[in-house]
């Protein structure tokens, strides 16, 4: 699965999940290896700033270049984790059932709208 697909040069962005792929991200973030993997990606973008920060010459175009790889690097990464956690919130919203006979009225509330954030809808 490690393989780098034609879609990726271009600019489509018509992939959708199904439920059964959201399942099993839902379920993988949940794993120990995901964790794993999070901290690795992440080192890889401290190391791009790293190499950012330490970039020795007086050339503007390394330096810019350097700047747009880390800046790239992070883009990436937060839009990842962010898209993940978009997916999280509406799989678990549908595996609580709201809406269902056995649960009409019981909505959960995300932190920001609970009038206390220390308090959590349950």
């Amino acid at each position: 699965m490690l393989k780098i697909t034609e879609d990726v040069k271009g600019l489509d962005m018509t992939f959708n999940l199904d439920e059964r792929q959201i399942a099993i991200l839902a379920s993988a973030v949940k794993q120990e290896w995901f964790d794993i993997i999070q901290k690795m990606m992440e080192q890889e973008v401290k190391l791009l700033n790293i190499r950012l920060i330490n970039t020795e010459t007086a050339n503007p175009n390394e330096i810019l270049a350097n700047h747009a790889i880390a800046k790239g690097a992070g883009m990436f990464y937060i839009g990842f984790v962010q898209r993940l956690q978009q997916i999280l919130v509406e799989f678990n919203y549908n595996a609580q059932g709201i809406g269902t006979p056995e649960n009409p009225e019981q909505p959960p509330y995300q932190n920001e709208f609970v009038s206390n954030p220390n308090d959590e809808a349950s």
